[in-house]
């Protein structure tokens, strides 16, 4: 009898030991530095070539999941686009602060247009090796990656358990549209985000995802922090060398300054989505656009405490396999056709161009060569439970979005964010090469594409 209770007790405890070896163990901490650049002649390439004032800082905002042994890194920066090696280097320094791998690192851009854009490769193509303007393009990249570092070995100071984490929704009202609108025809026009020719601007919203899609993460009953996904390009009006964060940086801080819960906002598949219907161009449009997405997130956020929820993990229940971490190239094909032909780069890159024509080329230039030395762009999935945060490069259309949705299993809650390493800058569905009008497809740097990014979102999905 002794020896059959001592077997018993020797099994029993051997489940439990079982039980908590691969039981998912959850902590969160957050972090947020300040990336605005200097006032001047700045460090960087695309809208802001000089910067005259600072309407609003600049900031990297993220979160550090913990499960176990392994640190997974999800933030977003108040930038237009981090492109290359550019994007490289700072991942890499914030992935060596968190002591984890630079695959297991998504950094989003938020791709306001009064931001810069950061692509060490095309400065290099356009000034050279030894030029004052990568020199100064450089440091700059170092210094953010050192802020983020810092900021990211503070947080690690800070961890809190993850209890349960809830996904809700909430419909956005009167913000995003389609920016390819039929013409009768059978041509596009282009609603870009500010549009002057009314047909255009009051013709139907178009296909868009209509919802924002918020992820909180709860320490008990005290919510720590909250993700949000939203797609659509942000600006409101740009051009004039200031520096702001436009209206997804307001609607965030208001939220975060009301709720005082951390908060981080995401950009999806926004390429051919912009805020073009409902956009005039002045202040009062922007304070309406940063309004109506504050209601989203109000409206989502309130639907944990009416119980309306489309799903809630909870940590204690999941096993350690239910979190995890998946990062797969993304194989885009350099573009040789048209403007993008070598004959044709080169006569674009010639000092007497206009600056602009110039930069495209340039970029376009450090993109293809990064393909052709085997460097590849990474598309990224994290799994709790039933929530799958989806992380891709460049600008993705919506269709990319609708897709990850379509296929993923029904009882997924699945948010996406495009704008990870943007050298691809635009890419859609294959027939927008062959489209009479469209704006997007002239700064596609990949060639058609369609099959392969919704097979590598059928493989970060499959399981």
């Amino acid at each position: 009898m002794n020896f059959h209770i001592r077997l018993f007790s020797m099994l029993f405890a051997f489940s439990l030991q079982c039980t908590f070896a691969f039981a998912a163990d959850l902590q969160l901490a957050t972090f947020h530095v300040d990336v605005t650049p200097p006032i001047g002649d700045g460090p960087c390439v695309g809208f802001m070539q000089k910067i005259e004032s600072i309407e609003h800082p600049l900031e990297m905002r993220g979160v550090l999941i913990r499960n176990g042994e392994e640190i997974f890194v999800v933030a977003a920066i108040d930038y237009c686009g981090i492109c290359g090696s550019s994007d490289e280097t700072i991942r890499s320094k914030m992935a060596q602060a968190a002591g984890t791998s630079l695959h297991q690192v998504a950094l989003q851009s938020l791709h306001q247009h009064t931001a810069p854009v950061l692509d060490a490769d095309g400065m290099r193509v356009l000034f050279g090796d030894e030029s004052p303007e990568l020199k100064r393009h450089q440091q700059f990249t170092e210094e953010i990656a050192s802020r983020a570092s810092k900021g990211i070995i503070k947080a690690k100071e800070e961890f809190q358990s993850v209890s349960r984490i809830i996904g809700t929704r909430a419909e956005v009202r009167e913000v995003a549209s389609n920016r390819r609108v039929p013409q009768d025809n059978g041509s596009l026009g282009v609603r870009s985000s500010l549009t002057s020719d009314l047909a255009i601007r009051n013709a139907p919203e178009g296909l868009i995802d209509p919802w924002l899609r918020t992820v909180t993460f709860f320490n008990g009953e005290t919510s720590i922090a909250q993700l949000h996904y939203y797609a659509t390009h942000p600006q409101s009006f740009y051009g004039d060398a200031r520096i702001s964060w436009d209206t997804v940086g307001i609607a965030r801080e208001r939220f975060e300054k009301e709720t005082g819960v951390f908060q981080v906002y995401f950009n999806g598949c926004g390429g051919n989505v912009t805020v073009g219907k409902y956009n005039d161009g002045t202040r009062a449009a922007r304070k309406q656009l940063s309004a109506n997405l504050h209601d989203a997130m109000l409206r989502s956020t309130q639907k944990i405490n009416d119980h309306q929820t489309d799903v809630t993990v909870n940590v204690s229940s999941l096993s350690n396999d239910e979190v995890y971490w998946q990062s797969i190239p993304v194989n885009f094909t350099p573009r040789d056709d048209g403007p993008f032909h070598p004959v044709a780069l080169e006569q674009q890159l010639a000092t007497n161009q206009r600056f602009s024509t110039r930069l495209k080329a340039a970029m376009y230039t450090a993109f293809r060569d990064c393909l052709q030395a085997d460097r590849k762009v990474q598309a990224s999935r994290m799994r709790i439970g039933e929530i799958d945060l989806i992380n891709l490069p460049g600008e993705p259309f919506v269709e990319f979005q609708l897709f990850a949705q379509q296929i993923a299993p029904k009882s997924s809650f699945v948010c996406v964010a495009g704008y990870g390493e943007c050298g691809v800058w635009y890419f859609g569905p294959d027939h927008i090469y062959t489209d009479r009008g469209g704006y997007e497809q002239t700064w596609s740097f990949t060639g058609p594409c369609e099959e392969e990014v919704q097979q590598t979102l059928s493989r970060l999905l499959k399981r």
